[in-house]
């Protein structure tokens, strides 16, 4: 049994990661009030076997000491149960625009406040609590891949070794870089694919690519160097309390170089973390 807790800015996605929760087995409860979060939990345990996940609404002016009382509470009550919360947001210029291209009502705004305002002051809230919240942002990210992230990290913390959770990401330079990703790593100083017959279509997953990289002498010491300062840093995260480490690889395209190298990492990280693994531009179909 486990509990994730979605927290969620209006227009950021946090809709879209309860399903992914639910397509993944979880039974879910969407918008709670942060007052009624205990009891549900415990109506929920004493009916459900699957694990549990909760959308939570910042609506009530006492959201954060409601929250904090709450979870509080279940981690008294059920010290061993996996309590985890993801949180979603998004800059204010993209939700600001999804809100008017959408037409809808932010559940703040009121005659006496603007949607900026309205926007500002939820994510006052949801920012004031859960610390160490797993946060997303999908200011540059699809649907498809928002899904693909919280499906991961649910069954990710599946895992009962208490080991730090570190996010593997390819991205296109581009495209721009991941505005969550805590560190960031550029695979252009590598020979190019792209450039090499019959390659260009391929992607860093096809063993044509990774056979070309792996010639490459500059690719094992890329990768090394990369996953050794990672192996080195991941105690002072830890001891930041961080709720994952995000490590984005940049390429060009986002296609060739970027996703060997990430992929190349979750090998070499995989006795030292739990290793979620995604590519921006090019989302595996699920």
């Amino acid at each position: 049994m486990q509990l994730i807790l979605v927290l969620g800015v209006s227009g950021a996605g946090k809709n879209v990661a309860l399903g992914a929760l639910e397509d993944n087995g979880f039974a879910i409860v969407n918008n709670l009030p942060a007052a009624l979060l205990a009891d549900t939990v415990e109506a929920m345990l004493a009916t459900h076997t699957q694990p549990l996940g909760i959308s939570i609404n910042a609506h009530s002016p006492t959201f954060v000491a409601d929250f904090d009382a709450g979870y509080a509470a279940i981690s008294r009550v059920h010290p061993d149960m996996p309590l985890r919360v993801i949180r979603i947001d998004a800059s204010e210029t993209t939700l600001l625009r999804r809100f008017a291209e959408t037409r809808r009502k932010h559940p703040f705004a009121s005659d006496h406040s603007t949607l900026q305002q309205a926007i500002i002051e939820e994510r006052h809230r949801l920012h004031g609590i859960a610390a160490v919240a797993f946060d997303i942002d999908t200011s540059a990210t699809s649907t498809h891949l928002l899904r693909q992230r919280v499906r991961q990290f649910a069954n990710v913390i599946k895992a009962e070794a208490e080991l730090p959770l570190v996010e593997i990401s390819s991205f296109a330079y581009r495209q721009g870089i991941p505005p969550d990703a805590d560190l960031v790593f550029d695979a252009r100083i590598l020979p190019n694919p792209f450039y090499e017959p019959g390659l260009a279509a391929l992607t860093g997953h096809d063993a044509p690519v990774v056979d070309y990289l792996r010639a490459q002498p500059e690719t094992g010491v890329l990768v090394d160097a990369i996953a050794t300062f990672i192996r080195a840093a991941l105690p002072g995260f830890i001891a930041d309390n961080r709720a994952r480490v995000h490590v984005a690889i940049g390429c060009t395209g986002g296609k060739h170089r970027s996703v060997y190298v990430a992929d190349a990492l979750k090998v070499e990280l995989a006795l030292a973390a739990r290793v979620l693994r995604h590519d921006r531009e090019h989302p595996t179909a699920e």
